[in-house]
């Protein structure tokens, strides 16, 4: 180069400087967002030595008596730029400024940087060649406190070289001979001489965001993002400066009064000038040189990107805080980004910042503000209507205070952004969270979470703004680690993390004194390393910092229930698509990374970073790192052992329809990154943070993009307790706790299709935070494990009526699970159903079924079977009509006759643990003892898990009622494995004291109840049945439902009924029905003795049809009988003899309803002697026996073919009664009135040819 150009080269920077301090005058034209310190001016993007790009000031995180600042300078370093690599410019004086004092209108420290470069080997134009570099480094240091003179602190510290490659790095022979570059990099942290620790140096660039998309008029892309830094480097100049040493007063942190103790703020700015004009002669070297002039300055980040204008840019890195344009306030006032997130303005024109739309009408509706609330939009009034009202006495709104600053005319912005960069934020009112204010009033006494005020002038009624970062250095630093491992409260959201902690969580929103809430050291108080500033002031734009004063957004009404609305949703939740750093930050000073390495992957203005995919179809552990897809199959079951970053989609694959399958466990780590996460139906997430998972942002175990599906399974199994976070869906397939310090709702409440899993640890619920257990008539309905927990708090239980058997009214069996209910309840969700207690209908005796209105509710009460009429008219005087306020007592049913599309809920205190019906009655008639019990619990029962049952004086068998028109049904029975042995939740069932006994009771515990959800309860026995058994159905063409009988073989079983292995036969008000008899006993199940290979067994059948016509008998089970046995079933009037082992169905006519002694069954060998007639006795059957009014009278066709004559005898041996019966190959059937005989004992003689069997008959009252 031709010395010649030299001056040009010079002056350049003069230049550059007199046009910024000629620029008076600002322009109003608006520009593009930007979204970096970098290149930010016009002037500076051609000076990218004197470029600062950003500006951090945090509390060391390892030390609370140290605060660390760190000025970033040269913008978009390659790592690969050599030969001439970028290193601190030599003309150029770097600054970094502190203020401390409110009192003084100038820096209270200032720290200045001069740097000299010497090339060790001119003869080569590599940087680094046999141990000698070029433009090496060093630095002088110098302090100026109080605005003194500057005193030398650091002499020739080095400034580290640029991360070139391994040769000239580790080379012994021909590079540095280092062993790493690491080392070699903190081999220059030095110490000054006043206490300072300090760093000179490359550095990996820490910001972060999309630029091309920012610059692209604001196109974000929340994702498929890239990070316009990435593998990027700057310059570094870092501090670790004692805490003792900013303090105004030279005092430790130690001494701080609070937290928020005013006298520990301080503000920092950091500049870099260069020479005003210098002369230079080939003779004389440098002649002329003037002041320095400021070119370049930092405080706030993004000030001079989307604050100011493009017009007043130069300017503004030309002036200090001290003697800023007034326009600047004017800009921060009406932020240029307030257009774009205003519909009225223009944000429809930018459809990706339409989550942050403002405030336009706060609190409207409020009772003492005004009707349309209160406007932020852009030249809007804001709360400057309160102005010198006295809602604004005692505040820092107030004139008094700082009223004459924050309440400006058309600044809407002047009372959260204008002070946030300009001033701090006080601890006053309102600048307090909203936790602890009354609903609707923003101005009130709240909870402090910011006190990082210091203006500039001790008048600060005037103007006492200027740039710059404030921190409260008496806020303690967010852990980044707690044990080793990540901390999961640490957010990059920095003071709006803390916001949310503030309002939301329990630890925080109870009372409104000042507490350590984490993250309150992050920006804007300070700014940390990892705080994404982009996402920070994007949200403060669009209101988040208003919202968090209790100036909420517009769907926040008077009648809103929850702060929590979509809007504030919306803005919490968005994101800017690069939310981290490339790569990670150093433990300890200088805390920015190491550069990146000139040899890497890294060229060009974006690098691609290929991640990789990893599909998980077994149980497997997922080691920390980035990956771009992640996709967890019905098999695969991870566990996170570490720091996920996930740039593409993470995705948890569907299992099955109640299978549990394809299980991501958080292991309490937060999955980060740009990518996404998908819930495919079916599968599960396990959450251990504490504060469960949200909806949107930067906090909660999953913090991609998410979506959290409603048919998805939920685990909370932290070790703390838990919250179940914003992100829980309104809607889940199942939850569970797994946390014995419990998990408290506060997603706004939580409704469950199918399994509420408590089991370790409590759900807590509020009327705010409600729990519903769903129910659908083909789903199914919602259960509650209780293995060691209970839901503290109201839920509610739903019961819909599944319409498959009766698609209209009819009466449907109730219990309630819940404590306090009344039958009134039975309404209160229940649209289109009205109870009707109408009292007449108890004491209308016969005439009760013509009672008005008539009544649809009912319980039972056996003390109202007065008489010994027949089984139906006896069995129905016990229902009786109770009061609408009547309690439903936990184990009473109720039959209620509603519509099958009503869905019954009833809330209250679920029921859990052992439950007992006690006092339980039995009179002296024979449909006496009967009792309409209930399912006390909000899951079914099993009566076949005897652990959970105690019985005392109860038969075992229970019975359920199952409509098939408005007034008509059948019930079926449970007994010893016969039959369904599950009791659905809500359902009422009959039980019966036993026979003989007077009080009874049935006790049950959670032993009994079913944990395993099914949309329909089994009809099957729980395990293969080894005993001999028909199952007999009965059928009609025009009925869905079939009524059944069931016989058995037991040992312990006898011929007559027995309470533990036989089921009554209730009535049938359908009209079908089928029973078999013991003694005088109609039974649904009937067990008896095991059968001998050469004894055979009649077993009678009573049927009732509905009407006339044809009707099917289908042995839908003949199980475990001997091949030598026979089955047979035997129609006495057509003489058939059905083999049910070979033909299962068998249809017949029947021309009456009754078909009393028309059929039997028969088991035995295929023929019996005519000559045994001990064997023939016990195929012949009495029925009922004893008997009142009429009997039946079954011959078996082993009596033979010849006609048979039926004698009976009195005690006296007088003829009574005498019959002769053709006989058919089925046998023979009679029935006979007896109603004309006395009551006693009489004989029955049938003789038919040769035979003669003999039989004795009660006849009774």
């Amino acid at each position: 180069m031709n010395s010649k150009f030299i001056p040009k080269l010079l002056l350049l920077p003069a230049v550059a400087a007199a046009a910024a301090v000629g620029l008076s005058v600002w322009s109003t034209a608006h520009t593009p967002l930007e979204a970096s310190s970098h290149r930010e001016a016009p002037l500076i993007a051609d000076d990218p030595v004197a470029d600062n790009t950003d500006l951090y000031a945090f509390k060391d995180p390892n030390d609370a008596s140290k605060i660390v600042v760190i000025a970033n300078y040269i913008p978009f370093e390659l790592p690969q730029g050599g030969p001439n690599y970028s290193t601190f410019g030599e003309n150029v004086r770097y600054e970094v400024h502190v203020k401390n004092k409110s009192t003084t209108n100038g820096d209270d420290i200032t720290y200045r940087f001069t740097f000299k470069r010497v090339n060790e080997d001119p003869s080569t134009f590599f940087n680094i060649r046999l141990a000698k570099q070029n433009l090496k480094t060093t630095y002088t240091c110098e302090k100026s406190v109080g605005g003194g003179a500057f005193t030398t602190i650091v002499t020739n510290g080095v400034v580290a070289p640029n991360n070139i490659g391994p040769r000239s790095i580790n080379d012994k022979t021909v590079g540095l001979n280092q062993p790493s570059y690491t080392d070699l990099r903190q081999s220059t942290v030095t110490m000054a001489t006043s206490g300072e620790q300090v760093f000179c140096g490359p550095s990996d660039d820490p910001f972060f965001a999309d630029l091309g998309a920012i610059f692209d008029l604001a196109n974000l892309r929340p994702s498929g993002a890239a990070d316009g830094l990435s593998h990027k480097n700057c310059h570094s100049i870092a501090l670790s400066i004692p805490v003792a040493t900013l303090q105004k007063d030279g005092k430790d942190v130690t001494a701080a009064k609070t937290i928020l103790d005013p006298d520990y703020v301080i503000g920092v700015w950091a500049s870099a000038s260069r020479p005003a004009i210098q002369t230079f002669s080939a003779s004389a070297g440098i002649g002329i040189q003037g002041d320095y002039v400021q070119v370049s300055r930092i405080g706030m980040p993004l000030t001079n990107e989307v604050i100011n204008p493009i017009g007043g840019k130069d300017r503004w890195n030309a002036l200090t805080p001290y003697n800023e344009d007034a326009g600047t306030d004017d800009y921060l006032s009406n932020p240029e980004l307030g257009l774009y997130v205003d519909t009225r303005l223009f944000g429809n024109a930018v459809p990706q910042l339409a989550a942050l739309d403002v405030q336009k009408a706060s609190l409207a509706g409020f009772p003492g503000l005004p009707a349309k609330g209160f406007d932020f939009g852009n030249t809007q009034s804001g709360l400057y209507p309160l102005k010198g009202s006295a809602a604004v006495a005692g505040t820092a709104l107030a004139d008094a205070s700082l009223g004459g600053y924050l309440l400006k005319p058309n600044s809407p912005r002047s009372v959260d952004i204008k002070p946030i960069f300009h001033t701090g934020v006080p601890n006053m009112r309102p600048y307090q969270l909203a936790t602890g204010k009354p609903n609707g009033n923003p101005l009130a006494e709240g909870k402090p979470f910011i006190n990082n005020f210091l203006p500039l002038s001790a008048n600060i009624s005037g103007n006492p703004g200027g740039d710059m970062l404030r921190l409260n250095m008496a806020v303690p630093a967010t852990p980044r680690t707690i044990n080793g491992q990540p901390n999961k409260e640490f957010s990059n959201q920095g003071l709006l993390a803390a916001a949310v902690l503030g309002l939301v969580d329990t630890r925080f929103n109870g009372s409104t004194d000042i507490q350590p809430i984490p993250n309150m050291d992050g920006f804007p108080n300070g700014r940390r390393l990892e705080d994404e500033v982009v996402s920070i002031e994007l949200k403060a734009v669009g209101g988040a910092v208003l919202a968090a004063i209790g100036l909420w957004y517009d769907d926040y009404t008077p009648n809103s229930t929850s702060v929590k609305t979509p809007q504030l949703l919306g803005v919490l939740g968005f994101k800017t698509g690069v939310e981290n750093n490339d790569t990670t930050f150093r433990a300890t000073f200088p805390f920015v990374q190491t550069p990146w390495i000139g040899t890497g992957a890294a060229g060009g203005p974006t690098n691609v970073v290929v991640n990789p995919n990893l599909i998980v179809s077994t149980a497997m552990p997922v080691e920390a790192g980035t990956y771009n897809n992640i996709t967890i199959t019905g098999t695969g079951v991870a566990a996170f052992n570490g720091p996920i970053q996930v740039n593409g989609t993470l995705t948890l694959q569907t299992g099955g329809t109640l299978s549990i399958q394809g299980v991501l466990a958080t292991s309490c780590l937060p999955v980060t990154g740009p990518g996404s996460f998908v819930m495919q139906d079916g599968s599960t997430l396990r959450i251990c943070s504490s504060d469960g998972i949200s909806a949107m942002g930067s906090t909660g175990a999953i913090q991609l993009t998410r979506t959290f599906n409603k048919k998805a399974n939920y685990v909370y199994n932290g070790g703390a307790a838990q919250t179940t976070g914003t992100g829980l869906p309104d809607t889940v397939r199942s939850l569970t706790v797994n946390n014995t310090a419990g998990l408290t709702l506060n997603n706004g409440g939580v409704r469950i299709a199918q399994v509420l899993a408590l089991t370790n640890g409590n759900l807590i619920t509020s009327a705010s935070q409600p729990l519903t257990l769903l129910s659908t008539p083909k789903a199914g309905t919602a259960l509650v494990v209780n293995t060691n927990g209970a839901v503290v708090g109201p839920a509610t239980m739903q019961r819909a009526i599944d319409p498959f058997y009766n698609a209209g009214p009819g009466y449907r069996h109730y219990s309630s699970p819940v404590a306090s209910a009344t039958l009134n309840d039975l309404s209160a969700n229940t649209p289109g159903f009205s109870p009707i207690f109408n009292q007449a209908y108890n004491s209308a005796g016969a005439n009760s079924g013509s009672v008005t209105p008539f009544p649809n509710v009912f319980g039972y009460d056996q003390a109202r079977v007065t008489s010994a009429a027949d089984a139906t008219s006896a069995f129905d005087m016990g229902f009786v009509v109770p009061m609408g306020s009547d309690p439903m007592s936990i184990m009473s049913g109720y039959t209620v006759n509603i519509p099958a599309t009503a869905v019954v809920a009833l809330k209250g205190t679920l029921n859990n643990g052992p439950q007992a019906s006690t006092n339980l009655m039995r009179g002296t008639l024979p449909q006496s003892g009967w009792q309409l019990l209930g399912n006390p619990y909000p899951s079914p029962l099993d009566f076949s898990l005897m652990g959970g049952v105690t019985r005392t004086n109860v038969d075992d068998a229970v019975y359920v009622y199952q409509s098939t028109g408005q007034y008509v049904g059948q019930y079926r029975s449970y007994v010893n494995g016969v039959g369904n042995p599950q009791i659905s939740a809500m359902q009422g069932f009959f039980a019966r004291v036993s026979t003989g006994q007077t009080t009874g009771s049935l006790a049950l515990n959670n032993a009994a109840r079913v944990t395993t959800f099914a949309a329909t309860p089994s009809f099957n026995r729980g395990g293969p049945d080894t005993r001999p058994l028909v199952n007999l159905k009965l059928q009609g063409a025009a009925l869905l439902l079939a009524d059944e009988a069931n016989v058995y073989f037991e040992q312990g079983a006898t011929a007559g009924y027995d309470a533990k292995f036989d089921a009554y036969k209730l009535p049938s008000s359908s009209g079908l029905s089928i029973s078999s008899f013991a003694a005088s006993d109609a039974l649904s199940i009937n067990g008896l003795a095991p059968l001998v290979a050469t004894v055979a067994t009649s077993v009678p059948l009573d049927v009732q049809v509905p009407n006339t016509g044809v009707f099917t008998l289908n042995a839908a089970s003949v199980i475990n009988f001997a091949a030598t046995t026979q089955v047979l079933l035997l129609d006495a009037q057509t003489g058939a003899r059905i083999d049910l082992k070979q033909q299962p169905l068998y249809t017949f006519t029947a021309a009456t309803k009754s078909l009393r002694g028309r059929f039997s069954l028969y088991f035995g060998p295929s023929a019996v002697l005519a000559t045994n007639p001990a064997a023939l006795a016990q195929l012949v059957q009495l029925y009922p026996n004893p008997a009142r009014g009429s009997f039946t009278l079954l011959l078996p066709a082993e009596l033979g073919r010849s006609p048979v004559t039926a004698t009976l005898y009195n005690q006296l041996g007088q003829v009574v009664s005498q019959r002769t019966l053709p006989m058919t190959a089925a046998g023979a059937t009679a029935q006979f009135d007896v109603s004309h005989l006395a009551f006693g004992i009489y004989t029955l003689q049938m003789t038919g040819g040769t035979t003669k069997v003999v039989k004795r008959l009660a006849i009774i009252q």
